[in-house]
């Protein structure tokens, strides 16, 4: 910073002898009866805009209009008049496209910081936009510690619009984040978390980073905040119950997680601390989700409860949060108000929320607008198997059908194989009902099995005489990506990849 402002100091000392070299020369010719139109001038406060702040460069740039007026206006009586009002003109115009490149230039390094920046790990505070969708959303005024609009994937099956904004309060003891994280099956991950307190910048920055490594391991929402409570624990231990908090200033987070699945159309929520989601329903009406409701983390030792709902295609799911003093309100009159008056866009939705909480003295408040969307039935297939070995022929025989009705023919074998693999794991060591799922969708085929047994399988090398062990280090190889998730019936085993479509043949 100290070799920046020399730099500057340096720059503004040599633009001040350049001009005062210039009027010198100037008046000097001017005095032997040689009078020279100074076009060097004109650039002066071009140069001043561009690389000295604000207020330097507005000073050099309207002296040098003055100097410039008084040289060629008053001092220099042998310029015509057509001379005179050029050259001040030219400066004029020199100050003035100055003035736009003093207006532009923040507004270009915000640009070009935020293409170089990691946005992930800032969550952040003042008047700041997290996101919206689709496409590149407009912002409210932006801090370059924030969410930024880049930071939110935008996946198929929802559309996104977020934004936050903080009031009162020291800077860096409130942050806010939201998120949106792409989980297994195509589904959709939806985070709005809120942190006061010293430090609460870096606390909302290891919190949604711990929020994205526990989503990728597919946690149901509320094993999930009890493991994001355990973080909070050892990242913050004066926040743990019992303890003394005299002497101590404490960190209070507050988090909602939703998970959405655009097969069923059904949402899985739990919060800590958060205020019940709101749902606008395709045909307009509005109603509060009824969450159960639960203290801020790190404030108990109970684990936390989820709820799940139906949400129709074209829902609009409305995720908030807040850190003012009414964090466990469940939806203002003034927010119902607004979420009730029909709306442009979801980006227009997502600021009404976000004015009716600030205008219900919330002193600052996040909003994370969700537009939902179902998956084709025709790009879902399903089927029930039962616990015999003979499925698993059965399973590859509907494979190939589908994969041939989607022009997916030469993505049978490798899907046959890993259909096949995942059967019978299921079949040999896991309890009934068994279902196979296929999912084509944006370019990739997503096979489960679901069954209804909570044991995990783990992928191991198999010695050169083990009969057992290969299936899913063979469905790892095959595969892009795999894994387990549980649920409250049992497990799903996935695995997907990406099918080349099959090549047109030629006639010989």
């Amino acid at each position: 910073m100290m070799s920046v402002t020399r730099l500057n100091e340096g720059l503004c000392a040599l633009l001040i002898v350049y001009v005062s070299a210039s009027c010198a020369v100037e008046l000097q010719d001017s005095a032997g009866g040689l009078v020279r139109w100074s076009g060097f001038s004109v650039l002066v406060p071009v140069a001043a805009a561009a690389l000295l702040p604000l207020r330097r460069s507005l000073i050099i740039g309207g002296a040098t209009l003055a100097v410039t007026v008084a040289i060629y206006g008053f001092a220099i009586h042998g310029v015509s008049e057509g001379g005179r009002t050029v050259v001040i003109t030219a400066v004029a115009l020199s100050f003035a496209f100055g003035l736009v490149i003093c207006w532009a230039r923040p507004h270009l390094l915000h640009t070009s910081a935020t293409a170089k920046r990691n946005p992930p790990s800032l969550p952040g505070p003042p008047g700041t936009q997290a996101g919206s969708a689709p496409g590149t959303p407009r912002a409210v005024p932006a801090s370059p510690r924030g969410v930024l609009p880049e930071a939110l994937p935008q996946p198929a099956v929802v559309e996104l619009a977020g934004y936050y904004r903080t009031g009162s309060g020291r800077l860096g003891t409130r942050a806010h984040w939201l998120d949106a994280i792409p989980l297994s099956g195509t589904r959709v991950g939806l985070v709005a978390g809120a942190v006061s307190g010293p430090g609460a910048d870096a606390t909302a920055c290891e919190l949604r980073t711990a929020v994205r490594t526990l989503a990728d391991i597919d946690l149901q929402p509320e094993e999930l905040l009890t493991h994001l409570d355990d973080v909070l624990a050892r990242l913050r231990p004066d926040n743990r119950p019992g303890h003394d908090t005299r002497t101590t200033a404490t960190v209070s987070a507050r988090c909602l997680y939703a998970v959405y699945d655009p097969a069923s159309c059904r949402c899985t929520l739990a919060g800590a601390g958060s205020p019940s989601p709101a749902v606008i329903a395709p045909d307009g009406t509005v109603t509060v989700i009824d969450l159960p409701e639960g203290p801020p983390l790190g404030q108990r030792d109970l684990p936390f409860e989820a709820t799940e709902i139906d949400l129709p295609e074209g829902s609009l799911l409305l995720l908030y949060t807040n850190t003012g003093n009414s964090a466990h309100e469940p939806g203002g009159t003034e927010l119902l108000s607004a979420l009730a008056q029909p709306q442009s866009c979801l980006d227009a939705t997502c600021r009404a929320a976000l004015d009716a909480l600030l205008h219900a003295h919330h002193d600052q408040a996040a909003v994370l607008a969700v537009r939902t969307h179902a998956l084709d039935t025709r790009s879902v297939a399903t089927w029930d198997l039962p616990t015999d070995p003979a499925a698993v022929s059965h399973a590859r025989t509907h494979i190939a059908e589908k994969l041939t009705a989607w022009g997916l023919t030469d993505a049978a074998p490798t899907t046959e194989l890993i259909v096949s693999e995942l059967v019978t794991n299921a079949i040999r060591h896991a309890q009934p009902p068994i279902q196979l799922r296929l999912i084509h969708h944006a370019g990739s085929l997503v096979c489960e099995v679901a069954d209804g047994s909570s044991t995990s399988p783990h992928l191991r090398r198999a010695r050169t005489l083990d009969e057992n062990g290969r299936g899913l280090f063979i469905v790892a190889q095959l595969a892009e990506r795999w894994g387990t998730r549980h649920n409250h019936h049992g497990k799903t085993i996935w695995a997907e990849h990406t099918p080349a479509p099959d090549q047109p043949t030629t006639a010989a």
